[in-house]
């Protein structure tokens, strides 16, 4: 018998079974053909991505679940973990289920190896802030982010510094001295990258505070009548900064740099808008009589 044939004669048996046939027998060959074509569609899917196996808990808090801290204490969180892949950890803070990313300071997020072991992550606010819960985030070895885990913590910062520091649990200062040295002595193969336009906006900034100073005071000298008093405006905000200064006002260190760094790039700008307009419309603006003269 030619071999087309018996094939088309097993199929027409197998799928087409007679009518004198008993139909379960037909309906259980159906079944069995779709279970197998599912069990080779999914063990396909298993080899194409393979789980990674990872087991992350959050162990303690220090300080406690309901605290009050000033601005350079930290809220400290022990992570245990077990992992096939490396890990990264990083804390954040949350009040009514919303993130809070204004004023936080959080911990560098080290790489952990496979393997089991602790891990310290924590964060910390610049101004006052009170929170209802900490989450953290757990990240592969690229950044990605696997997933979060949060716990319930009733702490208040308070905007200042505390009259006492505080010291923290005996595990906080083990950790920490461990996660300083994974930092700097463990090799990282995805540091975290900020990118060239954040590195070419940081030496702008740092530029721009010396170059503000010589522009300033070559307008102050140069520049007469109107010029020179457009020329004096940048200088009310940091008249008011080095009142507060004077008179004995607490202006925290960390304000008083956030506003060198954010505003002197703004006021070297306005200078620098200043100087071409002097140029191309300084005839256009005579300058205005400082005195009337006195009227006989």
């Amino acid at each position: 018998m030619d071999f087309k044939v018996y094939f088309t004669k097993f199929l027409e048996h197998f799928f087409m079974p007679p009518a004198n046939e008993i139909t379960m027998t037909y309906l259980k060959n159906t079944f069995s053909i779709i279970a197998l074509l599912l069990v080779c569609l999914c063990s396909s899917s298993s080899l194409a991505q393979p789980q990674d196996n990872f087991l992350v808990t959050l162990v303690n808090l220090d300080p406690g679940v309901k605290s009050t801290l000033g601005n350079e204490d930290m809220l400290y969180v022990l992570v245990r973990y077990e992992s096939d892949i490396s890990l990264r950890f990083q804390a954040i803070a949350m009040r009514d289920g919303a993130v809070l990313d204004v004023g936080a300071i959080k911990n560098p997020a080290a790489l952990h190896s496979v393997g089991t072991g602790d891990a310290l992550v924590w964060v910390g606010y610049t101004n006052p802030t009170h929170i209802d819960a900490v989450q953290v985030t757990v990240m592969d070895e690229k950044w990605r982010k696997l997933y979060h885990l949060t716990e319930k913590a009733d702490v208040t910062w308070q905007g200042v510094a505390a009259a006492e520091p505080r010291k923290p649990a005996a595990w906080v200062e083990s950790l920490v001295k461990t996660e300083r040295r994974k930092m700097d002595f463990v090799y990282d193969p995805s540091p975290k990258k900020y990118g060239t336009l954040y590195d070419i906006v940081f030496f702008l900034t740092i530029v721009s505070i010396p170059a503000y100073i010589l522009l300033q005071l070559h307008m102050l000298w140069r520049y007469k009548y109107r010029w020179k008093e457009l020329a004096a405006i940048p200088l009310f905000p940091y008249m008011i900064v080095a009142f507060y200064v004077v008179v004995g006002l607490s202006i925290e260190t960390s304000l008083m740099v956030t506003f060198l760094f954010r505003y002197t790039p703004l006021a070297l700008l306005y200078l620098i808008c200043l100087w071409i307009a002097k140029r191309f419309w300084q005839h256009k603006l005579p300058p205005p009589k400082l005195y009337k003269s006195p009227q006989k």
